[in-house]
């Protein structure tokens, strides 16, 4: 729940956090109801050593999606290409055909902006993104934040994926996926200022105008506490070899 609130939080769905609220208060009414008939809703604190497992297990798959949502959904680090001095494949398109396409591509340039309206601005998302990174690694200081905007997606989605492993393969790559994402998320917002200036000042680009291109996000802050909290339960589950006897 905890989770779906964050990623609701994420896309700004706020009635999406109002209905998933109402639906945690029916959820605790109906525990407390069943299990006492006095509607008393207890909490256990002691656990078995496998329902123990399972809340840590649960805890580091909920702060590995934190982590991967926030970072996949560019809250951890926010690129404005078009403000960094890229140039966007769609507009290049169409203006290919306003200019040289003539009534029908006028009219193919007009239904193009317009699917791209309809959808957010997202039309063919993933390859204007690959463009725009491709222009914007022209330089080094350009190449090191895309690259390292990719470590940042990759590390928490391995994270993710190592939950389903076997479990002694889990816990070992759990680990290891947790000590990558905690260093790398650490030091995120001291780099980015480092290669802000560097960006602006290989691109001709005022240190402003670079730091409003390229910016780090307020879930920065939550996806570093998520990492801390998986890589601490990821050494406790290693040291102690999953045996909570």
């Amino acid at each position: 729940m905890i989770v779906l609130a964050i990623f609701f939080a994420l896309i700004e769905f706020w009635w999406g956090l109002v209905i998933l609220f109402v639906l945690v208060i029916i959820g605790i009414y109906i525990i407390g109801h069943s299990h006492h008939p006095n509607q008393v809703l207890s909490l256990e604190f002691r656990l078995k050593a496998s329902r123990k497992l399972s809340m840590l297990k649960a805890i580091q798959l909920g702060t590995a999606m934190i982590m991967f949502l926030a970072t996949y959904m560019r809250r951890v680090v926010s690129v404005n290409f078009s403000a960094a001095g890229s140039t966007d494949s769609l507009h290049i398109v169409e203006g290919i055909l306003s200019n040289q396409g003539g009534s029908y591509g006028q009219q193919g340039a007009y239904f193009l902006n317009l699917f791209n309206t309809i959808s957010g601005g997202s039309l063919c998302g993933s390859y204007r993104y690959a463009t725009n990174t491709a222009q914007m690694m022209d330089s080094s200081a350009g190449r090191a934040i895309i690259m390292w905007i990719l470590l940042l997606m990759i590390a928490p989605a391995f994270c993710v994926v190592a939950q389903f492993f076997k479990d002694l393969y889990s816990r070992n790559a759990t680990l290891v996926g947790s000590i990558i994402s905690t260093i790398s998320l650490c030091l995120t917002p001291t780099l980015m200022r480092r290669w802000v200036i560097e960006y602006g000042m290989q691109n001709n680009v005022s240190q402003q105008a670079a730091a409003k291109a390229i910016s780090v996000g307020s879930m920065a802050y939550v996806a570093i506490i998520c990492s801390f909290v998986l890589l601490f339960i990821s050494l406790y589950r290693f040291i102690k070899k999953d045996n909570f006897e």
